[in-house]
Parts: C-alpha cells; structure tokens; sequence
C-alpha cells in the first residue's frame, strides 16, 4: 500500500461507519521512512480540526517531552491506532448538546488493523513507542501500561521493537509526584534507546 492508497482507505472506513458516533479523521503525520514511530490512541478534537496527531493539550505535553531528550517533531513519525475520533454526544440539563471523546471501542481497533500494518510497513522503524493502552493492547501481549512501560519488548510478528510508555495525558489526571517521576525515568530511558539506533 501507498501512503495515498492508506490515506484513501482511511477515509473510506470513516465515510462508511455507522455503528457509532464518530467526529472526524486524520492522517498519520511525520517523514517516510523514518527510524521512530510513536503510536497514539484516537485523534481528538483539535487533531481533527489541524488534520495532526498529538496537536491538543497533551501533542503539547509530548513535544516539551520530545524536545527535552533532543528530538524535534519534524525527526519522528506520528500515528493512531485509531484513525477517526471516536466521539460521546450528550444532551446536557438546559436543552444543549455535549461532544467528548471517547476511548475507541475493539471493534473500531480492528477496522483500522490493516491501516496500521500497512503504515509500519511503509514507515519501516527502528523503534516503536506505544503511548498510552490502546495502542500497547494492539502491539503486544500486555493488558496494562502498568507492567511494562519502559521496557523494550520485540514483537516478532512485525519484527519490530516496542517501547511502552504512558500516554501524555496521563500527566493531567495524575499528579502524583510518584507518577511524574516514573513518567520522566521513561523517558530518560527512551533517550538511552534510541541513542543505540
């Protein structure tokens, strides 16, 4: 597949969904080929509207991170395992209605399962870092982020190796400093990673 044929296919499965609500697509985002890919959840509001992964409050959380180990945004690929927002749409007390994300369902996962191959195939990294559940759930064995972020582990059906870690936004409902610490150690050792590519 070609980055044109992924983008096309993309917009096919978002056009032709109708099982729930969704509010937009976007595309990945960053060089072809490039050594370091990072995989996100589902796009957001803002990202839809800038037509970018990782441009919201937490895209801005995850270039301070970025750049704090020496990588500029333009240096790494960007993608989700999700490519359309997946979206709540509630009616609130006084007659208005409420758009919020939402986290995307198994089955939504798996109408993109193709896209996402194909994009690693064609993007061919060294490293792939998993932010968040979602993408870790879809990447490897591990249920929870928990037991085994920061840790390289090998994905012998993609050939690949995978550094999970917790998504950015985790650092706006988390604020243990316990929690900060071990965000920051995994970044520290990220840099470690990616300095023996």
């Amino acid at each position: 597949m070609s980055v044109d044929e992924i983008h096309s296919k993309i917009k096919e499965i978002y056009e032709n969904y109708k099982e729930d609500s969704t509010g937009g697509y976007i595309l990945g985002d960053g060089p072809i080929p490039c050594p370091i890919l990072f995989v996100g959840e589902a796009p957001g509001k803002t990202e839809v509207e800038e037509g970018k992964p990782f441009v919201g409050v937490a895209g801005k959380t995850f270039e301070s991170y970025l750049n704090s180990i020496g990588i500029k945004r333009e240096d790494i690929r960007l993608t989700n395992t999700c490519f359309f927002r997946p979206i709540k749409i509630k009616e609130t007390k006084n007659g208005k209605t409420s758009v919020s994300n939402r986290p995307p369902k198994k089955n939504e996962i798996e109408l993109f399962r193709h896209i996402l191959d194909e994009e690693i195939k064609l993007v061919n990294p060294k490293i792939i870092i998993t932010l968040g559940n979602v993408p870790l759930k879809r990447l490897t064995e591990f249920n929870s982020i928990g037991e085994c972020h920061g840790k390289l582990y090998f994905n012998k059906d993609l050939g690949k190796y995978i550094f999970p870690m917790y998504h950015p936004s985790s650092l706006t409902y988390n604020h243990s400093e316990e929690f900060k610490k071990a965000y920051n150690d995994d970044w520290s050792k990220l840099k470690e990673e990616l300095s023996k590519l």
